[in-house]
C-alpha cells in the first residue's frame, strides 16, 4: 500500500497497466488494428454473414460451410461505491459466428464479435464502465456510423481449443477488408 493512495486506486492503476500491456503486446505482433468501414470481400472467405439489425458483415472460408450463429450478451459494469458491488450499466449483443464442426465432446473455436452503440463505445473509453468480464480489452474491428463492432482480446486464448489458429486467421482476413482508422486509441 502506497501513502495516501487508497487502495482501490491502486488496483484501478494496476487494471489500466495491464491493458496498456495486452495492447502493446497486440500492436507489436501485428493485433487486430487496421479494421473500420469499407467492406472488401476477402477473395479466400466466400462464405458471407450479413446481420440487418446492425448492418455487419462477416465473411467465413468455405470450411465453415453449415456455421451457426448465436446471440449471447455483454455486460457493461462499473464498481458502485455506495452498493459495494458492481452494477451493470449497459448492455448489448455478442454475435457469436460458431464453426460447423463444433461439437459438445469436440470444441472448435467461435468468433464472437461485441456490438456497441458509439455512446457505449465513447462511455468504455472514457472509463465509465467496463465491458472486459475476465482481463483482458475489447479492440475495435470496425465500425459504421452507429455501431462498432469489438472482439475480446482473449478470444482464442485456449490454444488447445481446435480452429484457433484458423479463427484468428479469419478475424484478420476480414479487419483487412475494413482499412479506415479507429475512433479510439487504445
Amino acid at each position: 500500500m502506497i501513502p495516501g493512495i487508497p487502495s482501490k486506486l491502486l488496483i484501478e492503476r494496476r487494471i489500466m497497466n495491464v491493458k496498456l500491456i495486452l495492447c502493446l503486446v497486440v500492436v507489436f505482433s501485428g493485433g487486430l488494428f487496421g479494421c473500420s468501414t469499407m467492406v472488401k470481400h476477402p477473395s479466400d472467405l466466400p462464405l458471407r454473414y450479413h446481420n440487418a439489425q446492425y448492418g455487419f458483415t462477416f465473411f467465413l472460408p468455405a470450411s465453415w460451410k453449415g456455421y451457426s450463429v448465436l446471440t449471447q450478451q455483454w455486460e457493461g459494469e462499473t464498481y458502485s461505491r455506495e452498493k459495494d458491488t458492481e452494477v451493470v450499466l449497459a448492455r448489448g449483443p455478442i454475435i457469436v459466428l460458431r464453426n460447423p464442426q463444433w461439437k459438445m465432446n469436440n470444441l472448435y473455436q467461435d468468433i464472437p464479435i461485441y456490438v456497441f452503440t458509439r455512446q457505449q463505445w465513447d462511455d468504455i473509453h472514457l472509463g465509465k464502465y467496463n465491458a472486459v468480464g475476465a482481463g483482458g480489452v475489447i479492440y475495435e474491428l470496425w465500425h459504421d456510423d452507429k455501431y462498432v463492432f469489438g472482439m475480446h482480446s482473449r478470444y482464442n486464448s485456449g490454444d488447445s481449443v481446435n480452429g484457433w489458429k484458423e479463427a484468428q486467421d479469419i478475424v484478420h482476413q476480414n479487419c483487412a477488408a475494413h482499412p479506415e482508422p479507429h475512433l479510439h486509441d487504445i
